[in-house]
């Protein structure tokens, strides 16, 4: 329930603050004194988008603050969902600077403004001349309906299954268009990978080439050289004859001292050494002879790498090697889409299925709520001066599912003898729409999760004992709800729990919006003048205490 309201800085309204009691508490100020301007900067803390064109003073930001009682039971969850701290006493506040930024906050925590809206639809609910109009949206009318039948936790597991369902058909509708230009992507995709498939790729081949045709293109160089080295070391007199010849004589000596023995080891060693670089040198220059067809074969391979690696935009062999496992990858997904999609199409079936089940007990259970609503509406508007008055709740089966089940809900309604009721957004008028909505919200009271209500001259376009059943009756809500009713009737404005009075001062040449709670004298005072206006008579002090008194 709505405990403490503050407002700062927001239109009229310079600063106030109004604490609320549970039960019935009635409003009530002349024509313009700021009753909608209380409830505009209540609207803010609801989630109401606004400008800096609410500002009292355009020097200083408007501030405005509500301190609920919540339970814990009911909202814990989504403190939790949200990363906020849980406070039985839970205070929203919004704030406008002059700049135009907009500010929200749950217990200090700033929180998106989407999230404090969400929040609030659960707590308090606004009903004003204005806003009966969404009594003849169809849509409305549904969700209504569907406070009446009690089933919350079936709606909700159905909207999660419908949720659920649409998430498939989108994920479906994806894949299906993926797959119509997977063809062509498969045929481009399928081209590239022979492509690198036939050049028969190997990690460390381009280097190889490289080196061979660095070897080939200069084997006359080679070839000369390597053969100088080959003489040096095996022509008669060479290296190798002389160090062998220096390893035997040592050798004879070397049992003479230590150290000549570690040389001739040294020396058998640099022979051994030579030995081996003279047969690599003989190698390589049997090797180093000119071989056009070789050198063509592997200038020829060095282009497919260099085309390769352009046309794919690449720098090593070894990107090309990981580009074809890519691309392998890449075509097995594309030929897993019939697979997929198959699989998809028949979860879509199955969750249609199941959420059909669901619609089909919740559209049972709607049907089966109807007759008690209607019968208890038209004995509500029977007493509220509406002998005649029809009402009746049409249901019609849709074949398409929507995320409120299978069903299309309209209200009929008519308030004459012998008229034919027909669809509320055709025919009734604000007095009889306001009495409707009365007659609705008070059967629904004790099925709302709602915490607060406000009404905001709902009682318009009534008077004399009607006005005095309809504050009976929201005193009765009263007895369920918070209920908040701005008037300005007196009939209703006496069975208040609390009365407070919106009023204008002018201070300093500015006018400044405030409210006070009434007390008996002043509560009397203000029940005069509803009923004889300015000038107070002596008759409507005294009928203004007995309408407090009945």
């Amino acid at each position: 329930m709505l405990e403490t309201l503050f407002i700062k800085n927001y239109a009229l309204i310079d600063e106030f603050s109004v604490q609320f009691q549970d039960g019935f508490n009635v409003i009530s100020g002349e024509t313009g004194a700021g009753k909608s301007i209380m409830l505009g900067g209540l609207s803010l803390i609801l989630g109401q988008r606004t400008d800096t064109s609410i500002l009292n003073n355009p020097q200083i930001k408007c501030i405005i603050e509500g301190k609920f009682k919540i339970k814990e039971n009911r909202y814990k969850s989504f403190f939790q969902e949200n990363n906020l701290d849980f406070e039985k006493e839970t205070i929203l506040r919004r704030e406008i600077t002059p700049s135009g930024k907009s500010r929200a906050f749950i217990n200090d925590t700033p929180v998106k403004l989407s999230i404090l809206k969400s929040f609030c639809q659960g707590i308090i609910e606004v009903y004003s001349q204005h806003q009966s109009l969404t009594l003849k949206d169809t849509n409305n009318q549904l969700l209504l309906l569907d406070q009446f039948c009690r089933h919350n936790t079936l709606l909700q597991e159905y909207k999660d299954e419908y949720s659920k369902f649409l998430q498939l058909k989108r994920q479906l509708k994806s894949l299906n268009e993926k797959g119509e230009v997977s063809l062509s992507e498969l045929e481009f995709l399928t081209f590239q990978l022979d492509e690198l498939e036939n050049a028969n790729l190997q990690e460390g081949e381009m280097q190889e080439v490289e080196d061979e045709l660095a070897m080939l293109n200069n084997a006359e160089q080679i070839a000369n050289v390597l053969d100088k080295g080959v003489n040096f070391l095996e022509k008669e007199n060479g290296a190798l004859d002389l160090l062998s010849e220096i390893v035997r004589d040592l050798s004879e000596i070397s049992d003479f001292n230590k150290k000549l023995f570690e040389i001739n080891e040294r020396f058998e060693k640099t022979v051994i050494e030579l030995k081996d670089i003279s047969t690599d040198l003989f190698s390589l220059k049997e090797q180093s002879v000119s071989n056009p067809d070789r050198l063509n074969q592997l200038n020829a391979r060095l282009d497919i790498f260099n085309s390769l690696l352009l046309k794919h935009r690449k720098n090593l062999l070894s990107e090309l090697v990981e580009l074809k496992e890519d691309l392998q990858n890449r075509l097995n997904q594309l030929s897993n889409y019939d697979t997929e999609i198959e699989n998809l199409k028949n979860e879509v079936i199955i969750k249609e299925q199941k959420i059909r089940v669901l619609a089909k007990r919740i559209s049972k259970n709607r049907k089966s709520t109807i007759p008690d609503i209607e019968n208890q509406i038209k004995s509500i508007l029977k007493r509220l001066g509406m002998p005649f008055a029809v009402f009746s709740i049409e249901i019609k089966e849709l074949d398409i599912l929507s995320v409120n089940g299978e069903d299309e809900v309209v209200f009929l309604f008519s308030a004459n003898k012998g008229i034919k009721a027909e669809k509320l957004s055709s025919i009734i008028s604000g007095g009889e729409l306001s009495r409707l909505m009365l007659a609705i919200k008070y059967i629904s009271a004790k099925y709302q999760n709602t915490e607060t209500l406000i009404f905001d001259e709902i009682d318009s376009g009534v008077s004399g004992e009607i006005a005095n059943l309809m504050g009976e009756m929201m005193k009765k809500i009263g007895e369920q709800k918070q209920l908040i009713a701005v008037t300005h009737l007196p009939q209703i404005a006496a069975k208040g729990n609390q009365h407070y009075l919106i009023y204008k001062e002018i201070k300093a040449g500015t006018t400044n919006t405030l409210i006070k709670e009434l007390k008996t004298e002043d509560r009397i005072n203000e029940l005069a003048k509803l009923l004889s206006g300015e000038k107070i008579t002596a008759t409507a002090i005294k009928n203004a205490g007995e309408l407090l008194n009945q």
